[in-house]
């Protein structure tokens, strides 16, 4: 965890994503990887991903219309299309590090 990190209580979420105490809570049920920390009195302290995490949930629900059924299907093959990505990622990454070594190769 960073220090830097900013984290907000239930309310405060509440009102920045404009989204319901109570939805959130029944949200950290239906999609487990929406997990807020708690503090000592066991409050729920979300972080800035956590709210990220929110903001899509709410937009596959209430813009894109889906179910939590479905929306969950979806979040589950975003999950599986970026794992499967990220090997192609790195090998791009390796290759513009190598062209960057010829360009100074070259110069």
């Amino acid at each position: 965890m960073n220090k830097d990190e900013q984290f907000y209580k239930i309310h405060q979420v509440s009102t920045k994503t404009n989204v319901s105490p109570h939805i959130l809570r029944y949200w950290e049920k239906e999609f487990r990887f929406l997990k807020p920390l708690r503090d000592q009195r066991g409050q729920r302290i979300y972080s800035e991903k956590d709210i990220k995490n929110i903001e899509k949930i709410k937009e596959i629900l209430y813009n894109e219309g889906y179910k939590i059924k479905g929306a969950k299907k979806k979040l589950l093959n975003n999950k599986k299309e970026i794992k499967q990505t990220q090997p192609l990622i790195g090998f791009l990454k390796k290759i513009l590090k190598d062209i960057h070594e010829i360009e100074k190769c070259l110069q």
